[in-house]
Protein backbone atom coordinates (compact mmCIF):
# COMPACT_ATOMS: atom_id res chain seq x y z
CA UNK A 1 0.00 0.00 0.00
CA UNK A 2 1.51 3.70 -1.02
CA UNK A 3 2.53 6.05 1.84
CA UNK A 4 -0.56 8.69 1.85
CA UNK A 5 0.54 11.90 0.63
CA UNK A 6 0.16 15.00 2.56
CA UNK A 7 -0.46 18.15 0.92
CA UNK A 8 -1.28 21.69 2.17
CA UNK A 9 -4.36 23.41 2.17
CA UNK A 10 -5.29 27.10 2.32
CA UNK A 11 -7.93 29.42 1.78
CA UNK A 12 -7.57 30.64 -2.20
CA UNK A 13 -9.45 33.82 -0.94
CA UNK A 14 -6.63 35.28 1.17
CA UNK A 15 -5.61 38.67 -0.09
CA UNK A 16 -1.65 38.55 -1.70
CA UNK A 17 0.10 40.95 0.70
CA UNK A 18 1.14 43.10 -2.07
CA UNK A 19 1.73 46.02 0.31
CA UNK A 20 4.16 44.27 2.19
CA UNK A 21 5.71 43.18 -0.88
CA UNK A 22 6.30 46.46 -2.36
CA UNK A 23 7.89 47.41 0.73
CA UNK A 24 10.19 44.84 0.77
CA UNK A 25 11.01 45.25 -2.85
CA UNK A 26 11.80 48.92 -2.15
CA UNK A 27 13.81 48.26 0.99
CA UNK A 28 15.91 46.05 -0.82
CA UNK A 29 16.67 47.98 -3.68
CA UNK A 30 17.78 50.86 -1.59
CA UNK A 31 19.87 48.12 0.14
CA UNK A 32 21.51 47.98 -3.62
CA UNK A 33 21.92 51.42 -4.16
CA UNK A 34 25.33 51.07 -1.54
CA UNK A 35 26.99 47.91 -3.31
CA UNK A 36 29.55 48.53 -5.17
CA UNK A 37 30.36 45.03 -7.44
CA UNK A 38 34.16 44.42 -7.74
CA UNK A 39 33.89 43.96 -11.28
CA UNK A 40 30.89 45.23 -13.69
CA UNK A 41 28.61 43.03 -15.11
CA UNK A 42 25.22 42.37 -16.80
CA UNK A 43 23.94 39.25 -15.44
CA UNK A 44 21.45 38.76 -13.02
CA UNK A 45 23.91 37.44 -10.59
CA UNK A 46 26.13 40.70 -10.92
CA UNK A 47 23.46 43.39 -10.71
CA UNK A 48 21.74 41.43 -7.72
CA UNK A 49 24.57 41.08 -5.72
CA UNK A 50 24.27 39.72 -1.86
CA UNK A 51 20.22 40.42 -2.68
CA UNK A 52 19.75 36.99 -4.60
CA UNK A 53 22.07 35.12 -2.50
CA UNK A 54 19.43 36.60 0.07
CA UNK A 55 16.49 35.52 -0.98
CA UNK A 56 17.92 32.21 -1.35
CA UNK A 57 18.71 31.33 2.02
CA UNK A 58 15.33 33.00 2.88
CA UNK A 59 13.61 30.41 0.62
CA UNK A 60 15.68 27.57 2.41
CA UNK A 61 15.06 28.49 5.90
CA UNK A 62 18.59 28.51 6.67
CA UNK A 63 18.64 30.51 10.32
CA UNK A 64 14.47 30.16 10.52
CA UNK A 65 12.95 33.19 12.03
CA UNK A 66 16.72 35.04 13.45
CA UNK A 67 16.73 38.76 11.21
CA UNK A 68 20.10 39.52 12.83
CA UNK A 69 21.47 36.23 11.37
CA UNK A 70 20.13 36.80 8.22
CA UNK A 71 21.89 40.27 7.94
CA UNK A 72 24.92 39.02 9.86
CA UNK A 73 25.51 36.41 6.54
CA UNK A 74 25.15 38.95 3.85
CA UNK A 75 27.51 41.60 5.67
CA UNK A 76 30.04 39.05 5.71
CA UNK A 77 29.40 38.63 1.88
CA UNK A 78 29.04 42.39 1.53
CA UNK A 79 31.90 44.03 3.33
CA UNK A 80 31.00 47.42 2.40
CA UNK A 81 28.64 48.21 4.27
CA UNK A 82 27.14 51.80 5.53
CA UNK A 83 24.83 52.22 8.05
CA UNK A 84 22.09 52.95 5.91
CA UNK A 85 22.51 49.86 3.91
CA UNK A 86 22.54 47.87 7.08
CA UNK A 87 19.28 49.32 8.35
CA UNK A 88 17.63 48.78 4.79
CA UNK A 89 18.78 45.23 4.78
CA UNK A 90 17.61 44.47 8.14
CA UNK A 91 14.29 46.01 7.51
CA UNK A 92 13.60 44.22 4.33
CA UNK A 93 14.29 40.73 5.64
CA UNK A 94 12.04 41.69 8.88
CA UNK A 95 9.13 42.32 6.17
CA UNK A 96 9.54 39.28 3.87
CA UNK A 97 9.48 36.94 7.43
CA UNK A 98 6.45 38.87 8.43
CA UNK A 99 5.42 37.43 4.88
CA UNK A 100 6.05 34.04 5.61
CA UNK A 101 4.13 34.08 9.29
CA UNK A 102 0.97 34.98 6.83
CA UNK A 103 1.05 33.25 3.70
CA UNK A 104 1.40 29.25 2.96
CA UNK A 105 4.84 27.74 2.15
CA UNK A 106 4.54 27.65 -1.79
CA UNK A 107 2.89 31.34 -1.67
CA UNK A 108 6.03 32.40 0.08
CA UNK A 109 8.35 30.87 -2.33
CA UNK A 110 5.94 32.83 -5.37
CA UNK A 111 6.29 35.66 -3.42
CA UNK A 112 10.67 35.26 -3.17
CA UNK A 113 10.44 34.88 -7.25
CA UNK A 114 8.58 38.07 -7.56
CA UNK A 115 10.32 40.13 -4.92
CA UNK A 116 13.48 38.79 -6.95
CA UNK A 117 12.50 39.81 -10.25
CA UNK A 118 10.88 43.44 -9.05
CA UNK A 119 14.29 44.04 -7.49
CA UNK A 120 16.34 42.84 -10.75
CA UNK A 121 14.16 45.11 -13.18
CA UNK A 122 14.07 48.33 -10.58
CA UNK A 123 17.89 47.71 -10.74
CA UNK A 124 18.15 47.42 -14.60
CA UNK A 125 15.73 50.49 -15.07
CA UNK A 126 18.37 52.17 -13.29
CA UNK A 127 21.16 51.17 -15.38
CA UNK A 128 19.65 51.99 -18.07
CA UNK A 129 18.77 55.59 -17.33
CA UNK A 130 22.04 56.11 -16.08
CA UNK A 131 23.22 54.26 -19.36
CA UNK A 132 20.99 56.72 -21.76
CA UNK A 133 22.08 60.09 -19.58
CA UNK A 134 25.84 59.28 -20.12
CA UNK A 135 25.00 58.25 -23.59
CA UNK A 136 23.38 62.12 -24.03
CA UNK A 137 25.68 63.72 -21.76
CA UNK A 138 28.21 62.54 -24.30
CA UNK A 139 26.24 63.29 -27.66
CA UNK A 140 26.08 67.02 -26.34
CA UNK A 141 29.60 67.39 -25.57
CA UNK A 142 30.64 66.40 -29.34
Amino acid sequence: MRKLILMETTETGKPWPSNKIEEAQTQLYAYLSDFKPERYSYSKHAIMGPVGKLLGIIAASKFGDNVESYVGYIINIHDQQSIIGISNLKDAVTTILAIRETVSERAFLKILSSIDYAVYYLKMKEISERKAEKKSEDGNNE
